[in-house]
């Protein structure tokens, strides 16, 4: 099981049903869409002690999780924050380049903020429904929503696979490191190599595994809740 699955398993509103929680997830995105930087902020902080009171999380825990998605929104703003102008008094900071000045202004720090915060709300949102939202809900939200059985199912197989590539990766990768197999830089590549090839035989092998256990069961294309 991933960690982020155990925590939604024994979070304190499992007992919430989903309905209410996937709307309050869309009301809280169109607030962060549409409300301001200070209510923005607001609704952050706010979200982040529920993340960590629902889900029994440390504040170092919701950190690390929420440092993932903040290296690619850095990125992100840097490139808003610079632009190009044949004048230097229009920006704030310049450096010439070429036959004019790459800066940063007014505009570009003022929409640099708004996606800052903005990305923040929604970020925290978005981590807060999959914390207090376990898989078999998601199912149900799945199903309330009309979409047909076999897109349900594939879902439901995708997720479980998730774990079956997870667990053989890490066995393979343990059986390498014991034997010393990541030790130096041209080992490590080979040990990689390795590790890539084989974990397709054993991911088919669960698969073929999968279906036959499914087979015994009568498995008729549709998993009951």
């Amino acid at each position: 099981m991933l960690i982020i699955d155990k925590y939604a398993y024994q979070n304190r509103w499992i007992d919430i049903s989903p309905i209410y929680k996937w709307w309050g997830y869309l009301t809280i995105l169109v607030l962060a869409m549409m409300t301001s930087m200070l209510w923005q902020l607001a609704l952050f902080l706010l979200l982040s002690v529920a993340t960590c009171y629902a889900g029994r999380l440390t504040s170092a825990q919701y950190l690390k999780w929420l440092s993932l998605p903040f290296g690619f929104l850095v990125m992100s703003l840097i490139a808003m924050l610079l632009t190009y102008s044949n004048s230097s008094s229009t920006l704030i900071a310049s450096i010439p380049m070429f036959d004019g000045y790459i800066g940063v202004s007014a505009q570009t720090v003022n929409t640099a903020l708004t996606t800052l915060f903005r990305c923040l709300c929604s970020i925290a949102a978005t981590l807060c429904f999959v914390i207090i939202t376990p898989f078999n809900q998601c199912v149900v939200l799945l199903k309330k929503a009309r979409l047909p059985s076999v897109l349900v199912e594939q879902i439901l197989l995708t997720y479980r696979f998730i774990f079956i590539f997870i667990e053989e990766a890490h066995a393979i990768f343990i059986a390498q490191t014991l034997r010393f197999g990541y030790t130096r830089r041209g080992l490590w590549l080979k040990s990689l190599a390795m590790l890539v090839g084989v974990l397709l035989q054993r991911v088919m092998i669960r698969h073929q595994h999968m279906q036959s256990a499914l087979a015994v069961k009568l498995y008729q294309g549709e998993f009951h809740q």
